[in-house]
């Protein structure tokens, strides 16, 4: 009982920052930026149609069924810029994934932006790749990618372990401007010795995606209430630890 109590607090407390820094969030735009590499891939789209390559945008495998599902729609809403402006310029990025639904969330979201300038009927489909299944053999097949076509940019963003070092290798070795983020220590860990610090994306900062590329009051009021929950947590840890060395009993 006491457990349902302290999560009914916590999603009663989670819901009320929300709607404060919302509030908050309406009367003034926010000046922070906390992971500004999410507005350079709009200049990337430019950059590579002048020179006649694609960006190759790698999402992974973490499904939407799967515990990676919230990573890889932050993912996706973090590269929604990208994917507005290459449909503007008529330059759709190829897209790699490791999943059947992650492949129709990235084939809607481009279908999406293609459909709101009024050009559903140019979207290709075939942009939009499924690999395969297993991480390991994904990352494999993804990274054949860099030969196979010309591509300018390669963006490794979503639900990734240490198979990731295939893609950023590969983009290493053709001098391929990369981008990445991951959320978990291998993913990182993998990337962290090919990407500059402003093209890597580590852990939680992933989440900022949405907030950064549409400065939407929404997604900025859910970082803020997630710092306050993330403090709580944080705070209730340490006390619990601090009651238990003490020998105090709850």
């Amino acid at each position: 009982m006491s457990s349902q109590l302290v999560g009914l607090a916590l999603v009663l407390i989670g819901a009320t920052a929300f709607a404060v820094f919302g509030i908050r969030q309406r009367r003034r735009t926010s000046d922070a930026h906390v992971m500004p590499m999410f507005r350079a891939f709009a200049e990337e789209v430019g950059r590579v149609a002048e020179e006649g390559a694609v960006v190759h945008v790698a999402l992974g495998s973490g499904g939407l069924m799967s515990e990676e599902g919230m990573v890889t729609v932050a993912a996706l809403q973090g590269l929604s810029a990208l994917t507005e402006l290459a449909a503007a310029y008529d330059t759709p990025p190829l897209m790699s994934t490791g999943d059947p639904t992650l492949y129709l969330l990235a084939d809607s979201q481009m279908r999406a932006a293609y459909a709101r300038l009024g050009s559903a009927g140019h979207h290709r489909p075939g942009t939009i790749q499924f690999s395969a299944s297993t991480p390991l053999l994904y990352a494999a097949m993804a990274a054949t990618l860099n030969t196979d076509e010309p591509v300018g940019t390669q963006i490794s963003l979503g639900a990734f372990d240490q198979e990731v070092s295939l893609l950023a290798d590969s983009a290493t070795s053709r001098n391929i401007k990369a981008y990445g983020g991951a959320t978990s220590a291998l993913g990182v860990a993998a990337l962290y010795p090919t990407l500059d610090r402003d093209q890597l994306v580590v852990g939680e900062a992933l989440f900022s995606g949405g907030a950064e590329v549409s400065g939407r009051s929404a997604f900025w009021a859910s970082l803020s209430a997630q710092n306050v929950l993330r403090w709580l947590v944080i705070i209730g840890t340490l006390l619990v630890a601090g009651a238990s060395l003490l020998g105090l009993r709850g």
